[in-house]
């Protein structure tokens, strides 16, 4: 079985998560991939984009893999397994469920509406880069997202004092979809504090029937 995980908006695959991710994918032998979302480009992002570059590599594996998503990359993951991928289970890391709806109302979005282009720290790059007008044109096709049902086994690790992704997004998901357990860690949006990582280090061992170090 494969581990895939996805990184979050501004991110890389090789951040912090990604590469926690990683170094327990190959202490333990098991097939890795961290595909770039920055797609088609960081500049031309769209969330289509993205939710079709994992359909078509789910598509091309033996079988259904394990999905880590966070962030941004958690619901790419959520339209993935919704879209109908075949996935063996979801480990969601403050996932940003309402992602296109919260980022279309935002108050800090207002001058990228008006002008169509905005500056965003990327943090994969380590420095700003334009964001241009293709993600708001694609955010209303993924706006109408709170109602999914998926049926896949999942977990959700949250922190309670989260300020970029309301902690309430996951736990309406969880409420809606009893596949889903939602662990709520006492961290930040970041998920970085030492027993945050050991949760999904823990996370991923479930996943994979807590194969031996």
């Amino acid at each position: 079985m494969t581990l895939i995980y996805l990184h979050g908006f501004s991110s890389a695959p090789g951040g912090n998560k990604g590469r926690v991710a990683r170094a327990w994918a190959e202490a333990r032998g098991v097939p890795f991939h961290a595909p770039d979302l920055n797609l088609p480009t960081f500049e031309a992002l769209t969330v289509t984009a993205q939710v079709e570059a994992v359909e078509a590599l789910v598509r091309s594996l033996p079988e259904p893999p394990v999905l880590v998503g966070s962030s941004l990359g958690g619901f790419v993951a959520t339209a993935t397994a919704h879209r109908g991928s075949p996935l063996a289970s979801m480990i969601l890391l403050a996932p940003a469920i309402h992602f296109a709806a919260r980022r279309m109302a935002h108050p800090a979005w207002a001058a990228y509406r008006e002008r169509g282009e905005m500056e965003v720290f990327h943090h994969g790059e380590g420095r700003p880069l334009r964001l241009g007008p293709e993600l708001l044109r694609d955010l209303p096709r993924w706006a109408d997202d709170g109602g999914w049902r998926i049926p896949v086994p999942t977990v959700i690790l949250h922190g309670r004092v989260d300020e970029a992704v309301p902690l309430a997004e996951s736990e309406a998901y969880a409420a809606r979809n009893p596949e889903a357990i939602l662990q709520v860690l006492e961290d930040d949006h970041g998920l970085l504090a030492p027993h945050s990582l050991a949760a999904f280090r823990s996370a991923l061992d479930q996943a994979f029937g807590a194969p031996r170090s």
